[in-house]
């Protein structure tokens, strides 16, 4: 649907502006999986990236002093608890940015898994899927080489339990750092952001990210994602830089006032767009938009 570059463009010019962690980096006791790429965001905050697949994935480390947050697992075909584990020996908690597969595939490995407290994202994230249901996402082209040990014959989204559903605004305290938990339904229902309150990043989840952002799902909302965006927009003050879980670990914050001035140009009939597979897509620079053709 989207031409995002990939992989020609790799690395991602947003990437490129931060610490790229190599095997003699003092954190790294030792190299870990090559399906991995790990960069430095601030101190104690950490992006794990799987750029080797099309999806681009970006998981999030953030580290407090008595606790640590996994911001999203990733697509579970590398193991990044292992990645975690040489970053640090802190109690991990998982919270999920939302319950689509390619964010929560490794859950399984983890005690504690939190997520946005809306049933229909709480069930997808139990449910897991099926190999039967990943086939679609190794399709020939969607990936560059696979982690080692890794059979895609057996590839599945295990089911694993939400131990605790998260609330608007809700902080959770690392030690010497809070996040706050920010609901920005649209993307999907429950779908939230993390403010860190320390260092000013927001983390956005698919809320947004530079790329196709998806409002044509099942239970997308274009109306809730528009006020969604509306809403991070009026914290621009706070915010440092914007963290997405997609493509760029760094993005500008200014480009979420484009992203809303397009969302406004799509809500009032001012802008084409194009049909892809029955899907509207709206094009802009650096990003698109994609609503179900009603």
């Amino acid at each position: 649907m989207e031409d995002s570059g990939w992989p020609k463009i790799l690395p991602r010019p947003g990437n490129q502006k931060l610490e790229r962690l190599e095997s003699a980096h003092p954190l790294r006791v030792s190299w870990g999986s090559p399906w991995f790429e790990i960069y430095k965001v601030s101190a104690g905050t950490f992006a794990l990236l799987e750029p080797r697949h099309y999806e681009e994935v970006i998981s999030y480390l953030i580290l407090g002093d008595d606790q640590a947050v996994l911001l999203d697992t990733g697509m579970g075909m590398g193991d990044i608890q292992a990645e975690v584990e040489r970053l640090t020996h802190l109690p991990v908690v998982v919270v999920n940015s939302h319950g689509h597969y390619d964010h929560v595939g490794d859950n399984h490995r983890f005690a504690e898994v939190w997520a946005f407290d809306a049933d229909v994202e709480v069930a997808r994230i139990e449910r897991g899927l099926t190999r039967a249901q990943c086939e679609k996402y190794l399709w020939p082209g969607s990936f560059l080489d696979l982690p080692p040990g890794f059979d895609p014959a057996t590839y599945a989204i295990h089911p694993c339990r939400v131990t605790r559903r998260l609330d608007h605004l809700e902080a959770i305290e690392l030690g010497g750092r809070t996040l706050t938990v920010h609901h920005t339904p649209g993307h999907s229902s429950g779908s939230l952001c993390l403010f860190d309150n320390r260092d000013g990043l927001l983390f956005t989840g698919d809320t947004f990210y530079p790329g196709a952002m998806y409002a044509h799902f099942e239970d997308s909302d274009f109306g809730a994602y528009r006020q969604s965006m509306k809403y991070l927009v009026r914290m621009l003050d706070q915010v440092r830089h914007l963290c997405p879980a997609h493509n760029e670990a760094y993005v500008p914050k200014e480009t979420l006032a484009r992203v809303l001035d397009a969302f406004e140009q799509v809500a009032a009939n001012q802008v084409a767009f194009e049909l892809d597979d029955g899907i509207r897509v709206y094009r802009f620079e650096g990003f698109s938009v994609t609503l179900p053709n009603v």
